[in-house]
C-alpha cells in the first residue's frame, strides 16, 4: 500500500517516468501483487496516451501466469483511454479464460498449529485467522502460529477465490467466504477438541474487515474479534450493523496505523463502538502504515487478553 501511495503521489504531480520507475523497482519485492503492479503500469502509461505500449505490461502479466477478469480491464476507468484498441479487448477475453481455468483448479485450504499442551477441561482455545487479499495461508502463518505455544489451535484459512496473481487469494465475495469458514470451522472442531465458548475470528487488512463483518452479522458466534490493519475504505455497513444492535456480546480489538489509509474509518468505528457501551480496545500505532507491527506478538497477547476477558 505504501508503494501504490507513493506512485500514484508522482503520477499526479506530473512526474508519469518516476512512477514507473518506482512501480518497476518494486515489483520483484511484492510477488503476490505482480498482477497488479503490471495492471497499474498499463494504467498509468494510458493516462499519457501512450496508447499501443500501455497494453504490454498486461501481456507480461499473462505471460507470468497472471490472470484477470475480463470487466477488470475493459470496465477500469483509468484504462478508458483505450477502449477502442483491438489488442486490449483481444487481451481481455484471453485473461478471462485465464482467469476462469485459474478459478476451476482452485480449492480452499487450511493450515493451522497445535499447541503441544494438553487441552483443559472443555477443550482448547481457536484463532480463527483470515489472510489479507492478495496473499495466502502460507505467507500469513509466521504471524500468528506462535500463539500455539500459549496454548492456542491457530488456524489459517486460505480463500478459495483467486486473485490476479499466481498463489495470491482474496475475500471480496462475502458469501463465498462464510461458506467456506463454514467447512473450515468443522474441519478443525472435528480434528481436535475445541472450546467453542473462546473461539476468536482475526484477520488482516480485507481478511480483518470480513472477520469484522461476520462476526457484526452474527454469522458465526465467536467470543471477540481482532483486526489487524482492516481495510475500510467505505465502512457503511459496519456502522449500520452496530447501529442496529450487533455486537453485543462481542469484543473487539482493533490495531491500526497512524499512516494507514483506513485510520480514521477505525477511529470512527471505535467511537461508535464506544458509544453504544460495547467492549472495544483501537490500538493505534505511531508510524506504521497498512502492515503488521514490529510487536506482533506481544501485541496478540494483549489482544486475546482482552477479548477473552
Amino acid at each position: 500500500m505504501d508503494v501504490v501511495g507513493d506512485v500514484r503521489a508522482l503520477a499526479d504531480k506530473g512526474d508519469v517516468p518516476a512512477a514507473l520507475r518506482l512501480l518497476a523497482e518494486q515489483r520483484e519485492a511484492y510477488p503476490r501483487h505482480l498482477g497488479l503492479s503490471y495492471l497499474m503500469e498499463s494504467e498509468l502509461r494510458a493516462a499519457t496516451g501512450e496508447r499501443e505500449t500501455a497494453v504490454v505490461p498486461l501481456e507480461r502479466a499473462l505471460a507470468a501466469g497472471c490472470c484477470y477478469k475480463k470487466e477488470w480491464l475493459v470496465a477500469n476507468k483509468r484504462l478508458a483511454p483505450l477502449a477502442d484498441l483491438p489488442a486490449l479487448r483481444d487481451l481481455a477475453e484471453r485473461a478471462q479464460r485465464a482467469y476462469d481455468e485459474a478459478a476451476a483448479s482452485a480449492k480452499p485450504s487450511l493450515m493451522f498449529a497445535m499447541p503441544d499442551t494438553l487441552p483443559d477441561a472443555f477443550g482448547y482455545p481457536l484463532l480463527m485467522v483470515l489472510h489479507g487479499n492478495n496473499s495466502n495461508a502460507k505467507v500469513t502463518a509466521p504471524q500468528w502460529s506462535a500463539m500455539a505455544d500459549r496454548g492456542w489451535v491457530v488456524a489459517i484459512p486460505q480463500s478459495g477465490e483467486i486473485g490476479p496473481t499466481p498463489d495470491a487469494f482474496t475475500w471480496n465475495d462475502m458469501d463465498r467466504a462464510a461458506s467456506e469458514l463454514d467447512m473450515q470451522f468443522d474441519r478443525v472442531k472435528r480434528a481436535t477438541e475445541i472450546d467453542t465458548s473462546r473461539i476468536v475470528l482475526a484477520g488482516f487488512s480485507q481478511g480483518a474487515t470480513v472477520a469484522l463483518l461476520l462476526a457484526f452479522r452474527k454469522r458465526f458466534t465467536v467470543r471477540g474479534v481482532i483486526a489487524l490493519a482492516p481495510w475500510m475504505p467505505n465502512s457503511r455497513e459496519m456502522r449500520t450493523l452496530v447501529e442496529g444492535g450487533a455486537g453485543k456480546v462481542l469484543r473487539t480489538y482493533v490495531v491500526i496505523g497512524e499512516r494507514d489509509a483506513s485510520l480514521q474509518s477505525a477511529r470512527e468505528l471505535d467511537a461508535l463502538l464506544q458509544s453504544k457501551g460495547l467492549r472495544a480496545t483501537l490500538d493505534e500505532r505511531t508510524g506504521l502504515g497498512h502492515d503488521y507491527p514490529s510487536d506482533m506478538d506481544e501485541t496478540l497477547v494483549r489482544a486475546l487478553a482482552f477479548v477473552t476477558k
